[in-house]
């Protein structure tokens, strides 16, 4: 394995631990989204309250948290390094762009070529993200609307499989409402991606078992990655879906998180499940119904390794 990009530098993959593959620490999303989705809930910039947060998931077992926040959602590199620093949790940082509801009117990704694009992925991945005290990305965020992949967002992850291509990062994905993930495949695979180190992601928003096991066939990882978030899907049958899976023998491409991106949900502001629930509550649920502990180590500890370690190119 090659080495884990944190926002703290290089890391040894063993040194990453649990792992959260979807979470959001410092996020500003743009006005279009404050207005429709829910307002100053989804604006996270209190670093004493992240930073709290961390700690929780710290006492619960957790070591590592993949940050998915992209410019258009207000990423913030140099806050993340201080989280780091302050908290000792391994913070990976994004970059590429999420898809066209998030980045409309913030980022102008239809007036781009693709070759800017990938030299901003380039640049993030490999020299610093700019206005930041040097801080590198360690994995690549992309995505796709409901029911369709835009010109755009075709655009946008064709140059991030290129930047794959050169840097040998990781790429996981936004499925809006898990819609499409195989159509994302598709793409994928017509661009050349590893599939070892490309997760679909938000496919627990739609639990459509023909689809989880076309992925899982094809080779690539799978993001459980809205675990606690019962107005999607019911929580049992993310339990229902994940022994399944296992049974079917796919273990090692299953990562776990909780997308959590409210302060209402975030047990430092007073809400909830917070970044404890997945740790105490989820995984003793599915040891309960027969999924073995050596299989959900893999799900936080073993498949995080494996995929955020950049592969040698």
């Amino acid at each position: 394995m090659g080495k884990v990009h944190t926002v703290g530098g290089e890391i040894d993959p063993d040194q990453l631990g649990v792992t959260y593959c979807h979470e959001h620490l410092a996020t500003m999303p743009g006005q279009h989204l404050l207005e429709k989705m829910g307002g100053d809930d989804l604006i996270l910039e209190d670093m004493a309250k992240s930073a709290e947060e961390l700690e929780i998931f710290k006492r619960a077992g957790g070591q590592a948290v993949v940050d998915c926040t992209t410019t258009e959602y207000g990423r913030g590199a140099d806050k993340l390094a201080g989280l780091q620093r302050d908290t000792g949790v391994n913070i990976i940082c994004s970059t590429g762009h999420i898809m066209e509801g998030y980045w409309r009117g913030v980022e102008d990704i239809a007036g781009r070529s693709p070759e800017s694009l990938l030299d901003e992925m380039l640049t993030d991945l490999t020299d610093a993200i700019p206005d930041s005290d040097g801080v590198r990305a360690g994995v690549i965020k992309l995505g796709s609307s409901k029911d369709e992949v835009l010109p755009e967002e075709d655009k946008m992850i064709r140059a991030g499989v290129e930047a794959q291509k050169r840097t040998g990062a990781p790429i996981q994905t936004h499925t809006t409402a898990g819609t499409i993930p195989l159509e994302q495949v598709r793409i994928f695979d017509d661009a050349g991606a590893d599939p070892e180190h490309t997760m679909i992601g938000h496919l627990d928003r739609r639990l459509d078992w023909d689809d989880h096991l076309a992925v899982a066939k094809a080779g690539y990882r799978l993001g459980f990655d809205c675990i606690s978030k019962e107005h999607y899907q019911p929580e049992a049958q993310r339990i229902e879906f994940i022994k399944r899976l296992v049974e079917e023998g796919h273990e090692d491409q299953i990562m776990l998180s909780g997308d959590i991106a409210r302060r209402s949900y975030m047990t430092a502001y007073g809400g909830g499940p917070g970044y404890s629930y997945i740790l105490w509550r989820f995984i003793p649920w599915l040891h309960q119904v027969g999924v073995p502990e050596s299989a959900t180590r893999k799900m936080v500890v073993d498949n995080p390794k494996a995929f955020y370690a950049w592969k040698d190119v």
